[in-house]
């Protein structure tokens, strides 16, 4: 889906100070929005590795086996990259009497989403907890929509000057002055899961790509002449 969202246009006329020529000039200030869809193409899945006890060096020997086992295990899968996160180890309880460590696992995934779900559900029955899992826009596909949009939206730019031109009994002469921003895409809210599931035969987490926008936004100074 594609979108075109005129924002603004103001007329400004050029200062007699510059001349007879150019004071004949009209500037048309208008902007343009184009927006598309995309498919969120690429899943993640963060792990969370987990232990809680009166030991310092227990919590963290626990979680360094926990990590290296899940880690062992998905650089065997092929399609997915793996990577680790932040490791944590503080004081808990309500006494402050107990440790707790922590360190998550990203793994990602763009043409084996299946076979990702498959291993965080293995994860799971391995005590880690799921702390995040969610589709998201991949590198190169947001820039190539990012790409297209902003094409999109330049050319509707040109069209409505030349257009609102010819409403004004004037000719288009081109661009004085033309800004592009930063295209941006709305990533989907993750879904998040706080703890592990039980290790049984449980079935593994389940995940739908979303539809995400893209959005650009053009500016330009239109050059208006008399006909």
């Amino acid at each position: 889906m594609i979108r075109h969202l005129a924002l603004a246009v103001t007329l400004l006329a050029a200062p007699p100070a510059l001349g007879p020529a150019f004071a004949q000039e009209t500037l048309l200030r208008l902007s343009e929005t184009a927006e598309r869809t995309v498919r969120a193409d690429q899943l993640v899945a963060v792990m969370r590795a987990q232990a809680t006890g009166g030991s310092v060096a227990a919590v963290q020997e626990q979680v360094n086996r926990q990590v290296a086992a899940a880690l062992e295990k998905a650089r065997g899968v092929p399609g997915i990259t793996v990577a680790t996160g932040s490791y944590w180890t503080g004081r808990t309880g309500d006494r402050r009497e107990q440790w707790q460590s922590s360190q998550e696992i990203r793994l990602t995934a763009t043409d084996a989403s299946p076979a990702l779900l498959d291993l965080a559900g293995a994860l799971q029955a391995q005590g880690l907890a799921v702390s995040r899992l969610s589709y998201e826009v991949s590198r190169g596909l947001a820039r190539r929509e990012r790409e297209a949009v902003t094409a999109e939206a330049l050319e509707g730019l040109k069209e409505r000057a030349e257009r609102l031109a010819g409403v004004m009994g004037m000719t288009f002469a081109g661009f004085r002055e033309v800004r592009v921003d930063a295209s941006r895409y709305v990533p989907p809210m993750p879904r998040a899961m706080a703890s592990p599931m039980a290790a049984s035969a449980a079935p593994p987490p389940a995940a739908e790509p979303s539809d995400v926008p893209i959005t650009a936004t053009v500016e330009g100074d239109a050059i208006l002449k008399p006909r």
